[in-house]
Parts: structure tokens; sequence; C-alpha cells
């Protein structure tokens, strides 16, 4: 009961001493809210909870009829508007930023598929919104991949007629019968599918988003980044108290080494627990951020974090022997690993080899299961890998940090 006592005042005595400064409160807390608000609103353009629809313009030169059936199956897709526009007009639509990108279906678009052609549809993107402009492209190729599909249907047909000698007499005509074909393999395509994907996310929320965006994604990356700004450097301490011969006087007292690291330690881990419950308060009423989906969920998943963090200041205390080390050391890993972990932007949006690279970062977890919580609305089963790789690595940084730390 004395040890618990002594790890208890060791602890309140360096938050008191560590925090009692007002600076260090203002860039504990209001420095990280101010990069959340900048952060969220720079990538507001991701996951903003609302369904997307990108203004797209139409240039239909086609003679036939198979561009307005195209048109047709564009029209039906939820995530595009349509204006139907001339050329001049479309491109200058374009140029002004007002669409994300201009469709033009060229004149002889409905004869070359016909005849069994590959017709060229031209694709004007809007040099701004490059991302926007890709989805457009996807939609406007499924969509033709779709028309490719009537069309050979068509084209069976006619086959099928000709071999029962349907044509021979000249009663039907072969370009009528095509047409009809083509006219009833689009309704049976649009009213029966041949193929449908049903999906159904397994989350709390009504419609949720598969990449983070905006303040979901600044408000647990500026968490990340600034715990680990913080929760390091309050680490680091130990090597100034070690330089400043406190910790040797500390020794002289009738307490075990043990119970002095363990209070310290422990002083971080309960002040970045407390500096992420004021982050994620504000995130959640200022910034409305839907922290509250999952209580149980976020409470493991700030537990392990912290704990991880605390073990990996240990770490570098443990193999730093000068502050200008200790410090040096904690810089490179606190910018390396917050951005390379996902926490300044989505790591889904990074090359592949960076994102199995991430994986050995305690960061790329914590952002995965802050991410799980907020932007996909899942629960405690799904964010124990994540805790339990956190812990993990608090576990390994802590033994080998308590194994090289040097109290002389």
């Amino acid at each position: 009961m004395t040890m618990f006592y002594r790890i208890y005042h060791i602890a309140i005595e360096y938050l008191r001493t560590t925090y009692s400064s007002r600076m260090v409160l203002i860039f504990a807390l209001a420095m990280p809210l101010v990069f959340t608000f900048v952060l969220g609103t720079v990538i507001g353009g991701y996951g903003d909870g609302e369904s997307t629809r990108w203004p797209v313009a139409v240039v239909n030169e086609d003679a036939g009829e198979l561009g307005d059936m195209l048109i047709a199956r564009l029209d039906a897709n939820p995530q595009l508007a349509l204006a139907r526009l001339d050329r001049e007009a479309a491109l200058a639509q374009v140029e002004q930023e007002n669409v994300v990108s201009a469709i033009v279906i060229p004149a002889d678009f409905s004869s070359t598929l016909t005849a069994g052609g590959n017709p060229t549809i031209a694709l004007f993107p809007n040099a701004v919104d490059l991302r926007s402009a890709q989805a457009v492209e996807q939609s406007v190729c499924a969509a033709t991949s779709a028309m490719s599909g009537v069309i050979n249907a068509a084209e069976t047909a006619v086959a099928v007629a000709q071999q029962f000698d349907l044509f021979a007499d000249g009663a039907i005509d072969p370009a009528a019968y095509f047409a009809d074909a083509v006219v009833r393999a689009q309704t049976l395509w649009s009213d029966s599918p041949p193929l449908v994907v049903h999906s159904q996310a397994l989350t709390r929320l009504d419609n949720p988003d598969q990449l983070p965006g905006g303040f979901q994604q600044s408000s647990p990356g500026m968490l990340v980044t600034f715990a680990l700004v913080f929760m390091l450097n309050g680490a680091i301490v130990l090597i100034i108290e070690r330089e400043q011969g406190t910790l040797r006087r500390l020794l002289v007292m009738p307490m075990r080494k043990s119970a002095i690291l363990t209070g310290k330690l422990l002083a971080v881990f309960v002040a970045g627990l407390a500096q992420a419950a004021v982050l994620i308060l504000v995130g959640q009423f200022a910034f409305g951020v839907n922290w509250g989906q999952a209580p149980g969920a976020l409470a493991l998943l700030l537990l392990a974090f912290s704990f991880s963090l605390t073990s990996l200041g240990m770490l570098i205390a443990g193999i730093a022997r000068t502050y200008a080390q200790a410090n040096a050391l904690a810089n490179i890993l606190m910018y390396s690993i917050a951005a390379l972990g996902g926490a300044w932007w989505p790591i889904e949006i990074t090359p592949a080899w960076m994102q199995r690279v991430a994986q050995f970062t305690p960061t790329y977890w914590a952002m995965q299961g802050f991410n799980d919580i907020v932007t996909r609305g899942l629960g405690v089963q799904a964010i124990l890998p994540e805790a339990i790789m956190l812990l993990v690595f608090g576990v390994v940084y802590l033994s080998v940090g308590v194994w090289r730390f040097r109290y002389e």
C-alpha cells in the first residue's frame, strides 16, 4: 500500500511541475484544436456524410438513338447531375469550373456501334478536381460497358433470326429488327439486370463513409499527432532529470527504483488520456464529429493507444544517452509515424507499399481504430485487433525501454 501511495505522489508531483505552466496547457490543448479546424476545413471534400452528386455537362452530337440511350443510363446514376448542353457551352462550363467533366457523344456513335465498331466518347475533365473527374470517368465506362452488353444481345438476336431465315422473304427488315432488339435488351437490362450487387455496411450509421474526411479525419488525426508530441516529450523529462541529478537524489529515498519510474510513466499516461478526452469532447460538440457511437470501444482504444505511446517514450528514454539525442529521436518519430500512420491524410489514398510499412507503427492501428468508431460506426468487436496490436507495441517498447534505462 505504501508503494502505491508513493507512486501516486510521484505522479501528482510530475503533473504539477509539468503542467503548471499556462504555455504548456495552451500548446497541449489549443494548438491541436487549431490544427483540427484548419486541416478539417482543407480536406472537407472527403466523406462529409452527405451523398455527392457531381455536376456533368453532356453533349449529344449523335444522329441516332443510342446516344440518348447512353444519356438515359448516365442519368440513372444517382451520383451524376447531368446538364445537356452544346459543345461550346459545355467546354465553357468546364473552364469556369462549374462542372466536374464534359462528356461529348460523337455524331457517329449509333452508326459505329451498330456496325460493330468502337466509337470514341470525348471526356473533358476539370483539372482542378481530378479526383471527382476520375469518378465520373468510371461512371461513363460503366455505362458504355452496359451499352456494349445491350448491343451484343441485339446482335445475337439478329444472328439467331438469320439462322431461322426470318429475313429471307423480305417481310422483316434486319435493321428494324436490330433496332427493336436493342430496345428490348435495354428494357430487360434495366428492369432485371443480369447481375445485382447488394452491399450493407455493418455500422450504426445510416450513411457511413468508407473514406474519412473533413473533421472525421482531422479530429482523430490531430489527437494522435499531439498525443505523440506531448507524451513523448513527457517521457523525455526522465532524461532531463537524469542529467540534472534529480533521479540520483530520488534514489537515496526509501523507495524502489520501479516506484519512481512507474510514478513518472503513470503521470505521462494520465496526461495523455486527459488531453485526448478534451480533444474528443471539443471534436464532438464544436466540430460535429460523432465520437460517442461506441463509448466502450473508444475507451478501450484510448487506453491501449496511451499505453503504447507512454511505452514508446520509455523506449526513447532508455535508448538515448543525452537530452539532445532523445529530443532528436522523438522529433523524428513524432512526425514521421504520424504522417505514415494516416494521421494527416486518409491512409487509403497512399501507395500500397506505404500502407504496408505503416502497419509497423502504433499510429496506423490507432487511426484504423478511431476511423472504425467515428467514420464507420463500429464497436468493440471491430476495434479489438487494433487495441491488441497497440498493447503488443506497448509491451515491447516498455520491456526494451526499462531494460535499457539508466538512472545515472
